[in-house]
């Protein structure tokens, strides 16, 4: 998911420029298993699918107030940050990597943001290759193949038809996926819940305009469109030999931006002036921030949660992973005088999602970043993903757990918990 610069607005920018994988370049070299023996595809794992899972906002490690440095780190946060014998400047580069920093088809700042940090690639998992397809702003018609309908997107082939390449040369261990979001709006609400608390007079909730047209696409939409992209993803994997039970198939929901109001740093105040727009970097009301965590965050988990026992996936819960880790929660802190980039503010103490990088105070890297998890948050993720794969046996049971962190622990404390259907 994405929030893009101009008003906050959301732009799908759709290219129809055929290029080659988005990832790494793929290794033509296959494993030798023993001395004149047969060989064997090198092991590989992939992710699918939006910004939550390409990595967008791992740039930031936490989040501080002040105003954007082109020359500092800003107390460790920004992980761009590059210093030599000549000073200090930003290489976005450096961090969203294989040239998805820039959309090629506009050349704006608003490309697939697969960072160095991404969940599959901090997953640690054993395999001889990471893979992440996946791209910020995407929707489900951009996973599909183009056979079956799918589109390009920011001038990439469809997901599926690069997974399809790299399956035929690798032995495919996991495919994680993460999608819907985008389908259903979610940037938009996020935007515009934003905007009603700074410029609207009080009282007019985000939450009234959406609540309806949301709960009918949980139901009678977007179900589809994701069970259509697991199909056509068996699909393609079948097609280039990798047959049910020979790999993990999963999906995964999202982790809440925003805590529940009662667990806010900052008390609502007023428009502008609310510190919960400065220093917080979260300008919600407290009625729109539950209803965005219990029915928006909690609806798509559990749409995600039902699609995924109807198609028989494994299914990893991530709702409650970034719980008193949301931005503005209590009991974390932004960063400090102090904090640099070789001590940074500890995992533990700090906001595990990017807050509103708009505005005056906070006009810091892109605004597509906003609400998204970090660097830390990624790293979270990928040890819940690994966790996860860890349970997971491609012949055996599906499988569906939450993950969720320990109080006053950092990412060393997430763990798993098996999911309830209570």
């Amino acid at each position: 998911m994405c929030i893009h610069r101009k008003a906050l607005a959301v732009t799908v920018v759709a290219a129809l420029l055929p290029v080659c994988l988005a990832a790494s370049s793929v290794d033509s070299a296959a494993t030798s298993i023993g001395a004149g023996g047969p060989r064997a595809k090198p092991t590989a794992i992939v992710s699918l699918g939006d910004s939550f899972i390409s990595g967008e906002g791992g740039r930031w490690q936490g989040n501080v107030d002040m105003a954007y440095s082109q020359t500092d780190s800003m107390f460790g946060t920004d992980r761009a940050t590059v210093c030599d014998s000549g000073g200090c400047r930003k290489d976005p580069n450096r961090v969203y990597v294989d040239g998805s920093y820039l959309d090629p088809t506009t050349g704006k700042e608003n490309g697939c943001h697969r960072s160095d940090v991404a969940e599959i690639i901090e997953s640690n998992i054993s395999v001889d290759r990471k893979f992440n397809l996946a791209c910020s702003g995407a929707v489900t018609g951009n996973i599909l193949p183009a056979a079956a309908g799918g589109t390009s997107f920011k001038g990439e082939w469809p997901q599926a038809d690069q997974l399809r390449d790299l399956a035929r040369t690798y032995d495919i261990k996991l495919v994680q996926i993460s999608i819907s979001g985008n389908d259903l709006g979610f940037s938009d609400i996020i935007r515009s819940c934003i905007t009603r608390f700074l410029s609207n007079p009080v009282g007019q909730y985000c939450w009234k305009v959406y609540d309806w047209d949301l709960k009918e696409k949980l139901k009678r939409e977007v179900p589809d469109k994701v069970k259509n992209v697991i199909d056509q993803v068996r699909r393609v994997m079948r097609e280039t030999g990798h047959p049910e039970g020979s790999y993990a198939l999963a999906m995964q929901s999202y982790p809440s931006p925003v805590p529940l109001s009662s667990s806010y740093r900052y008390s609502q105040g007023v428009s502008f002036s609310s510190s919960r727009y400065s220093p917080g970097g979260c300008p919600f009301y407290n009625e729109d921030t539950n209803w965005a965590r219990m029915d928006v965050v909690k609806g798509i988990a559990d749409m995600l949660e039902g699609v995924a026992a109807e198609k028989n996936v494994h299914y990893l819960d991530l709702q409650w992973a970034f719980d008193g880790h949301e931005v503005c929660a209590k009991g974390v802190r932004h960063a400090r005088a102090g904090d640099t980039p070789a001590s940074p503010i500890p995992s533990r103490d700090a906001e595990w999602m990017r807050f509103l990088s708009a505005g005056i105070s906070h006009a810091q890297g892109q605004v597509e970043e906003s609400f998204h998890p970090n660097s830390y948050g990624q790293k979270v993720l990928g040890k819940c993903l690994k966790d996860f794969y860890d349970l997971t046996s491609p012949t055996g049971r599906r499988i569906e757990y939450t993950c969720l962190n320990s109080r006053g622990q950092g990412v060393e404390g997430m763990h798993l918990k098996p999911l309830s259907r209570s």
